[in-house]
């Protein structure tokens, strides 16, 4: 019986997963190298850049392991000082309400003795930013706000140095009372303040040491009508509260209420006083000159009504003067109907002698009506001749002349030439009156 022949294989079994674990290791081990290799360079790399970030962190872990922002930190085992500056930026009053609305910069430093490193531990860290809400910041509150919202406080960062000294220098707008004073209106000095403090912080000062100054404006955006000429600082304890009271004084710019105001005002005298330069009988004119300049003098005392606010015993000595003015028209259109009866009505009777007197005297020449009565002299001279032509008439009655007696019984026209030099003359010494008048005036409320 024959047996098959038998096949002899190369490799047996076990050979062959010897020569599979020969070549497995054969490829993996570069590629295993290369990746160590890879690994080690992105760690040392990654240490390298993280450096700085890993000693912040560890900074910020010791400052703030045990902090509690509730509390207000210690500066020698006493409360901390809370020192702070002010730096405005602008500025605008409200006239009619009252309110001075302030732009500024709020500079606030407080010392924590708990919170200081040495910067060699870390990395030459000599200061640190933080967020305003994560560490303990005093209340700082406008005490004399006016409005709902008396400030508006924006959440910037602080800075905190290795010596443990907070630096927070957050931006405000404050909108404080102030007690107006409108008497020197357009040409006025404001004086108002602001007390700003902390309910829960007693120690706290201008901060004259760090900044040199605890109010600065020197660097104020000019507003279009006012302008800080000086200001102050003043701290004030309270037992459980202070604040620091700064006092600004400013001034309004008033180039433009010159043309609006003041000039028109020089205008409005000077019609006035023109029109009683005017010839006698035109009194319809002047009392139509009169009636439209208090007209448009009670239009600027209806817009001075609306720019300015009502304060008892501090009226605008401008508003006085257009107001003054306004009751001289009056008294000015009834002097010029009282002059305009006398030139044109129909008189029977002479101008009392008295009068004529001042008249023709010493009154007469300062009031120039001269030139008047040098036309009365001529009419007087015109009417001597025409006598002498009827007396050497033949033909006209001697007893005629007699009976009329021209040198004793003016005519119509002579009596109404003498009312109207008197109410020339009333003309004149009203203008000398109220010249004087509004000069006075004009004094007193400084126009």
């Amino acid at each position: 019986m024959t047996t098959a022949p038998k096949i002899k294989t190369l490799i047996s079994g076990r050979g062959l997963l010897g020569v599979f674990l020969l070549l497995l290791l054969a490829v993996s081990v570069p590629g295993a190298t290369s990746d160590a290799t890879a690994i080690n360079a992105s760690r040392s790399s990654s240490s390298d850049g993280n450096a700085n970030v890993n000693a912040l962190d560890r900074l910020h872990a010791s400052l703030f392991l045990n902090y509690d922002k509730h509390l207000q930190p210690l500066d020698k085992g006493e409360p901390a000082t809370v020192s702070m500056a002010l730096t405005i930026n602008f500025i605008d009053i409200d006239e009619l309400n009252g309110k001075m609305t302030t732009h500024c910069w709020l500079n606030i430093r407080w010392m924590d003795e708990l919170r200081t490193w040495q910067p060699q531990e870390y990395e030459n860290i000599t200061a640190i930013h933080l967020h305003a809400s994560e560490i303990w910041t005093p209340q700082i509150k406008l005490f004399n706000a006016a409005g709902e919202d008396e400030s508006f406080l924006v959440d910037t960062q602080a800075i905190l140095t290795h010596e443990g000294q907070f630096l927070w220098v957050p931006p405000a707008v404050y909108t404080a009372y102030c007690n107006l004073n409108m008497i020197n209106w357009p040409y006025d000095e404001q004086t108002c303040k602001l007390k700003i403090g902390s309910w829960g912080v007693s120690h706290i000062n201008a901060d004259y040491d760090k900044s040199g100054k605890g109010l600065d404006y020197d660097g104020a955006m000019q507003s279009t009508e006012w302008q800080i000429v000086k200001g102050s600082t003043q701290f004030v304890p309270q037992d459980y509260y202070s604040y620091l009271e700064y006092t600004l004084t400013v001034q309004r710019r008033s180039n433009m209420y010159t043309a609006i105001i003041y000039t028109p005002a020089s205008c409005f005298v000077t019609l006035a006083l023109s029109a009683f330069w005017l010839p006698p009988h035109m009194g319809g004119e002047k009392i139509m000159i009169n009636g439209l300049l208090m007209i448009v003098v009670a239009s600027f005392l209806m817009y001075f009504a609306q720019l300015l606010p009502v304060l008892a015993n501090k009226t605008p000595l401008v508003v006085v003067f257009y107001s003054a003015t306004l009751l001289l028209l009056s008294i000015s259109t009834i002097v010029e109907v009282a002059v305009l009866y006398l030139s044109t009505a129909k008189h029977k009777r002479r101008v009392p002698d008295c009068l004529k007197k001042l008249l023709h005297g010493k009154l007469g020449s300062w009031l120039l009506l001269s030139h008047f009565r040098s036309e009365a002299e001529q009419q007087k001279d015109k009417s001597k001749e025409m006598d002498e032509q009827l007396y050497e008439n033949d033909d006209y009655d001697q007893s005629e002349t007699l009976d009329i007696n021209p040198t004793e019984v003016p005519t119509s026209r002579a009596i109404q030439f003498e009312w109207s030099l008197l109410a020339t003359a009333v003309d004149r010494v009203s203008f000398l009156a109220f010249s004087l008048t509004f000069l006075i005036l004009a004094i007193v409320c400084r126009v």
